[in-house]
């Protein structure tokens, strides 16, 4: 099942990125002592990897949320160019 998430993902990210909205991904690991195990992060930017981007604890998450922004790509046509050329103007 995580293989078909991680296939949707990257699917999103590239449909995305041809309509002008790049993504980054990076991961954190940690210890939680709550659940007795390390655990991993996701952290998606739009912009510069320095400012905050958004959180994710799981990849069904991230995808909820790529699903959601190709949604309103999908609707508003092409994505505008933002401070950098890879946001889109309304995440601004």
């Amino acid at each position: 099942m995580g293989r078909n998430i991680q296939k949707k993902i990257n699917n999103l990210l590239l449909a995305l990125k041809q309509k002008g909205a790049v993504y980054k991904i990076n991961t954190v690991q940690f210890y939680s002592e709550k659940q007795d195990r390390i655990c991993t992060k996701l952290i998606l930017w739009e912009e510069h990897p320095q400012r905050d981007g958004e959180v994710f604890y799981s990849k069904a998450e991230l995808l909820k949320y790529l699903a959601g922004r190709w949604k309103e790509v999908r609707k508003n046509g092409e994505c505008q160019e933002g401070e950098n050329g890879a946001a889109c103007k309304e995440d601004e």
